[in-house]
């Protein structure tokens, strides 16, 4: 626990104020007080205050049970330290009483410690309930997302290194995920525009921009003798307060929809020539005598010939047949 040093933030504080819990202050706040033999509020945390809305000149050098226990709960709140000071640490959910009236329901953390004045007192250490299950349902998500999706995963730091990745991304690569871990992609994957890549990456950092949908296409020790083609989208990681802590990457494998979409555009292309043949063509490759037909227009497509004989073209020049 960092003690609090600046006076800019919080002036002119006791000496007992204690600060906040590093990066714990946006992930998880923690608020910490302790408690003297007689119960007196000794030290109180700026994450206490900003939990519990008391004030440290509101509490320090008094009770707190009668301040911070609700009423219902006070003579478990005695049981609990009469166990505290005979050297046990106890854990459990409790109720604290806000500054305006309400109820918090906390974890908390009961320590034996010894108090300024050498005797057995106690160390609290609360975190708001519904913060601690928020972050339990945050992680089981985050987890499942990352063994169960489909598609390719990674978080990256600052530095672009893999800082995780989940199994269908080293599926893609061909790599194993724990061999991802600490490197970059040009690393990784050399073979797959891993350069221009990284820039994009670099790019995502620095401007604070996502980028959807960058295509790639490349060769991985997965299938290194096939060219395959990725979609790539990259967004910046960031932390509660909004400080960029590197880049999440997702990856889809779209080789074989690209496939489809060139066979498709080729037969599409195909019909159009054969739409575009001029009218008497088909009549005038059948008086041709060679057995293989050439297509008017293309000479690399064959025209197969018809096992019909087509009947004589008609033009507006020609007489019409009489009966």
């Amino acid at each position: 626990m960092d003690s609090h040093q600046s006076t800019s933030e919080v002036p002119d504080q006791p000496p007992a104020v204690v600060g906040y819990a590093g990066v714990l202050r946006d992930l998880l706040p923690i608020a910490l007080w302790r408690e003297d033999a007689e119960g007196r509020v000794v030290e109180w945390s700026l994450a206490a205050q900003d939990l519990l809305g008391h004030r440290p000149e509101d509490l320090l050098g008094r009770p707190a049970s009668p301040v911070l226990v609700p009423e219902a709960n006070r003579e478990l709140a005695d049981q609990l330290t009469r166990r505290v000071h005979s050297g046990e640490t106890v854990v459990g959910t409790l109720p604290v009483r806000h500054r305006d009236g309400h109820q918090v329901t906390m974890e908390m953390w009961i320590v034996p410690a010894v108090d300024p004045q050498g005797r057995q007192g106690a160390m609290l250490i609360a975190v708001e309930t519904s913060e601690v299950l928020r972050m339990r349902d945050s992680l089981a998500a985050l987890q499942s997302l990352f063994t169960q999706s489909p598609i390719g995963l990674a978080t990256l730091g600052p530095d672009l290194r893999f800082l995780r990745v989940n199994d269908a991304l080293a599926r893609m690569n061909g790599v194993s995920a724990s061999e991802h871990l600490g490197k970059r992609l040009t690393e990784v994957v050399p073979g797959v525009n891993a350069t221009a890549l990284e820039a994009m990456m670099q790019q995502v950092l620095d401007q604070g921009a996502p980028v959807v949908d960058a295509r790639r296409t490349g060769r991985t020790p997965a299938d290194p003798d096939h060219d395959r083609t990725w979609s790539c989208s990259y967004a910046p990681l960031l932390d509660g307060a909004g400080r960029r802590l590197g880049l999440i990457a997702s990856l889809i494998d779209i080789t074989e929809g690209q496939r489809a979409l060139f066979e498709a555009e080729r037969a599409r292309r195909r019909f159009a020539v054969l739409g575009r043949d001029p009218p008497g063509a088909c009549c005038a490759a059948w008086r041709s005598p060679s057995p293989i037909r050439m297509h008017p227009h293309r000479d690399w497509w064959p025209a197969r010939p018809c096992r019909f004989r087509p009947a004589p073209c008609t033009s507006a020049s020609s007489p019409a047949a009489g009966p």
